[in-house]
C-alpha cells in the first residue's frame, strides 16, 4: 500500500528524517506540549500510550486526554478534539482494537496515526482533564524538507455530536469553506428510535463547490457509504470497517440498546472540493457521534449573490408530470400560505398518524444550495420511505440588486423545476432526467429586492434521488 495520500498532498519524494519522543507525567488539568517543530515538513507517523485509568474510572482516560493542533502558528487549533474521537473510540467506549490504514488501536493503548500532517511549523498538545496524574509515552517520525515548497493542505478535524438527533432529519457532519480533500469519517450511533434501523436513513449528502461549480453527490442507504450490505457488521479492512458493534440480540440493528462504530477513509478516492463542501447524513431520533478529518487550506471564497435563507412549503404529491403542473396554494403571496400543512399520501402517513409541517419552513442556504429533503424527510420505515420520492416543494426567497440590469440566473437541479423571478415565469417546464445540471437564464433585474421562487420534484429515481437546487445570481 503506497503513502497515504502522497499523490494528492504533493509531498516531496525524499526528507530529512527526524524523530521526537517525550516521556511526560500530566497533572490533572494541565497541558502539554508533545511536538513543536519548525518546517517545512511533514510528520508521517506518530505513536502515543498512556497509563490506564484506575479500575473504579467511569471511563477509559482517552475521553478525557484532550488533543489540539496548531499548524504554521496559528491562534486557531486545526484539531481539537478528545483522543478518543480522534482514533474513532466513540460513544464513551472503552478502548477496543481498531485497524485502518489511516488510525490503528493496538492493544494495551497503543495508539497509531498513520494520516500525513505537513505543516510550515507544527505545535501538538495535549491536556488532562481527568482527575489524577497521567504518564504519556509519545514518539514521532517525520520529514523536514529544507527550502522546498509545501502544500497549504493540513489535516483539520470536524468532530460533531448530537444527543438526540433530529427523528427524520439531516444531521451536518462538516460545512468547510476552503479547498482541499475528504480524507475519511468516523460515525458511532447509540439505538433510541425503533421505528427502523439506523441506515435507513436515506444515507449520505455531498454539497460541493456552491461558489464556483455546484455538484452534488447522494446516497441512498447508510450501509452503503461503509461499503457493507444489508447493514454493518463487525469486520475492519483498511479502508472501511466496524470496529465496535454491541448488539442486544441479533438482528437488534432497529431496536434500543444496539450501537455500532464505523470508519471509512477515501484513501483511492479522496472526494475534493475547490471552494466548500456541506457533509450532511439522514437522521432518526438516535444518539449520533461523528469525525470528518479532511485536507484544507483555509481561505477566503468567492462571494455570490443568492437568497440568505428560504421559506418552504409542501410537501405535495407528484406523481407524473401533469400533476407537477398542477397549481398550488403555495404559488399564492406568502402571507396567503396556511400555518401548517398535512400531506396525506403515500411516506407521509404512517400507523401512527399523519406528519404534519409549519409553515412556512425557514431554511438557510448552504454555499447556495437549498435541500428540501432536510426538511420534508418520510415517516415510513426503510429508505423507500424516509427518502422523499413522487413528491414536490416550493421554495422562496429574496436577493437584493444594487443596480438594474441584464444578470444571469445559474440553477442546478435534477428531476423537474419551474422558476419564477418577481412572480414572473422564468423556467416554466425544466427537465433534467439524466441527474444534476445546470440551467442558464440571462433577465432584466431591477435594483432592490428580488423575489426567487422555485419548484422542485423529486420521483422514484434511485441512481439520483437528489431534492435540492442550487442558485447563484451572476
Amino acid at each position: 500500500m503506497s503513502t497515504l495520500f502522497q499523490s494528492e498532498l504533493n509531498l516531496p519524494s525524499r526528507g530529512v528524517s527526524r524523530r521526537v519522543t517525550r516521556r511526560p507525567d500530566i497533572l490533572p488539568g494541565d497541558t502539554e506540549v508533545l511536538f513543536d517543530e519548525a518546517g517545512p515538513g511533514c510528520i508521517r507517523h506518530w505513536w502515543l500510550t498512556y497509563t490506564p485509568a484506575d479500575r473504579e474510572a467511569v471511563h477509559d482516560r482517552i475521553h478525557d486526554l484532550h488533543l489540539r493542533i496548531y499548524y504554521d502558528d496559528a491562534d486557531t487549533p486545526a484539531i481539537d478534539l478528545t483522543l478518543g474521537q480522534f482514533f474513532g473510540i466513540m460513544l464513551g467506549q472503552d478502548l477496543y482494537a481498531v485497524h485502518s490504514a489511516a488510525l490503528t488501536v493496538m492493544p494495551k493503548n497503543a495508539l497509531n496515526c498513520y494520516l500525513p500532517m505537513p505543516f510550515g511549523a507544527m505545535r501538538m498538545e495535549l491536556k488532562n482533564r481527568s482527575a489524577s496524574k497521567v504518564s504519556i509515552w509519545f514518539m514521532a517520525d517525520w520529514h523536514g524538507y529544507s527550502g522546498k515548497s509545501l502544500t497549504p493542505l493540513r489535516l483539520t478535524t470536524y468532530p460533531h455530536a448530537e444527543h438526540t438527533a433530529s427523528s427524520a432529519g439531516s444531521y451536518l457532519m462538516a460545512d468547510i469553506t476552503g479547498e482541499g480533500f475528504i480524507a475519511g469519517m468516523t460515525k458511532a450511533v447509540r439505538v433510541q428510535d425503533e421505528s427502523d434501523a439506523w441506515y435507513h436513513t436515506g444515507g449520505d449528502l455531498w454539497l460541493l463547490d456552491g461558489e464556483t461549480d455546484p455538484h452534488p453527490m447522494r446516497g441512498i442507504g447508510g450501509e452503503d457509504i461503509f461499503n457493507m450490505s444489508f447493514g454493518v457488521w463487525e469486520a475492519q479492512a483498511p479502508w472501511v470497517g466496524t470496529p465496535h458493534l454491541k448488539e442486544p440480540f441479533k438482528g437488534a440493528a432497529g431496536r434500543a440498546g444496539y450501537e455500532c462504530v464505523n470508519y471509512r477513509f477515501f484513501g483511492p478516492d479522496p472526494i475534493w472540493f475547490n471552494t466548500s463542501s456541506v457533509v450532511r447524513f439522514g437522521s432518526k431520533a438516535n444518539d449520533i457521534e461523528t469525525v470528518i478529518y479532511a485536507y484544507a487550506h483555509m481561505q477566503s471564497v468567492p462571494s455570490i449573490l443568492t437568497p440568505d435563507t428560504w421559506l418552504l412549503a409542501g410537501p405535495f404529491r407528484c406523481h407524473n408530470e401533469s400533476a407537477f403542473h398542477r397549481r398550488e396554494w403555495a404559488e399564492e403571496p406568502i402571507h396567503l400560505w396556511p400555518e401548517t400543512w398535512t400531506p396525506e399520501f403515500g411516506q407521509y402517513v404512517t400507523d401512527q398518524g399523519h406528519a404534519a409541517f409549519g409553515i412556512p419552513i425557514q431554511a438557510d442556504s448552504e454555499h447556495g444550495w437549498c435541500d428540501f429533503a432536510r426538511h420534508f424527510r418520510g415517516r415510513k420505515p426503510a429508505n423507500i420511505g424516509t427518502q422523499p420520492v413522487d413528491v414536490s416543494a416550493y421554495a422562496v426567497g429574496k436577493v437584493h440588486v444594487n443596480k438594474s440590469g441584464l444578470y444571469d440566473i445559474y440553477i442546478g437541479y435534477d428531476d423537474w423545476l419551474s422558476l419564477w423571478i418577481n412572480d414572473e415565469p422564468v423556467i416554466t417546464s425544466g427537465h433534467h432526467n439524466s441527474g444534476f445540471a445546470i440551467d442558464k437564464e440571462t433577465r432584466a433585474l431591477p435594483a432592490g429586492d428580488v423575489e426567487i421562487r422555485v419548484k422542485l420534484s423529486n420521483q422514484d429515481n434511485f441512481q439520483w434521488r437528489l431534492w435540492a437546487f442550487h442558485v447563484k445570481i451572476a
